[in-house]
């Protein structure tokens, strides 16, 4: 019989996936798989159980947020294990998963993804030739958005929380320079904050990188320029839309499969980088992507028509419920 190791993340979210888990594990067993379940309880148990378990998993399945991903993620590949990798979307931030396709709430149509097609090789960045992600770097500031926002406010109101937080803090937004060099170039520029992306958004925007494909051998940096603090809200409204890309004043803009960031003040340079939402390396450091290196598995034929609510369209309803 073929066989499941399915990580969940029992705190992700608003912590319902435990009454799904039963559908999950009926899904995998109509389907011919014997299903072994590991809770998450403590960092580093994942990578430890990795370390340990059998090799001859079918399928790996990680349900939780983006950072649950990229645990078992680095897991697998620091195993030497390419076992195809499934995700039950249950966590605040979804956003690779999003991008798949796979909808935030349906474990059941997650897991019939993994068992009625196939994974498909897809691009994954290295950073500093030891830490893999697969969907977000970034630094600057706005970075410790994820580990500052309050639990019970981020279960409440997701990904709005998110971009609440960051309007927040927006008054005390400060120019940080940066040396960005890519495979043929290399820029110093004033910004408030970088993301390099694999897919389309994180967090509350969906569309930073309209263009994005994940099986293309190149990520998509985006860099918010140093202005003035009144024209930010501004450029985070067409950030939601998608239209930043081409307002070149405000956002600087490149694709390429090699990027290093530096920080040129010294007062900044031990500002940390975040790696799918989990605290990443300080600068300076590398990143390269490497094209299609891991088998996932998604909606990919359904994922262009898979949409999620804006930020602001979350806010009126939240207000109109009173919740």
């Amino acid at each position: 019989m073929k066989k499941v190791k399915l990580f969940y993340n029992p705190f992700s979210g608003n912590k319902t996936f435990k009454f799904d888990l039963d559908v999950c594990i009926g899904v995998f067993q109509s389907a011919g798989y014997e299903v072994h379940p590991f809770r998450t309880m403590q960092p580093g148990d994942i990578e430890t159980h990795v370390a340990q378990m059998d090799k001859d998993y079918d399928i790996v399945v990680a349900s939780g947020g983006d950072g649950t991903v990229n645990i078992v993620l680095n897991a697998l590949m620091h195993n030497n294990l390419k076992i195809p990798l499934g995700i039950i979307p249950s966590g605040t931030a979804n956003d690779f998963a999003t991008f798949l396709g796979l909808k935030t709430g349906d474990s059941e149509g997650a897991c019939r993804v993994m068992t009625e097609t196939s994974p498909r090789n897809v691009d994954i960045g290295l950073v500093n030739g030891e830490t893999y992600f697969i969907n977000v770097c970034a630094g600057g500031l706005l970075t410790n958005v994820s580990q500052t926002v309050d639990k019970d406010v981020k279960n409440a109101l997701g990904n709005l929380s998110y971009y609440l937080k960051g309007m927040e803090q927006i008054p005390n937004f400060h120019k940080i320079p940066f040396r960005i060099t890519t495979s043929d170039e290399v820029l110093e520029e004033d910004l408030y904050l970088y993301m390099i992306m694999n897919s389309a958004g994180t967090g509350s925007f969906t569309k930073l990188s309209p263009e994005a494909s994940i099986s293309d051998g190149k990520f998509e940096f985006i860099g918010i320029r140093a202005k003035s603090i009144l024209e930010i809200p501004s450029v985070f409204l067409k950030m939601l839309t998608g239209e930043h890309i081409k307002d070149e004043k405000s956002i600087l803009y490149r694709r390429d499969h090699y990027f290093k960031i530096e920080c040129l003040d010294p007062d900044f340079q031990i500002m940390e980088s975040t790696v799918d939402g989990e605290m990443g390396p300080k600068m300076p450091f590398t990143l390269e992507v490497l094209p299609k290196a891991y088998p996932i598995y998604g909606n990919f034929e359904k994922k262009k028509h898979v949409s999620r609510e804006t930020p602001l369209a979350k806010l009126n309803a939240v207000v109109k419920n009173g919740k």
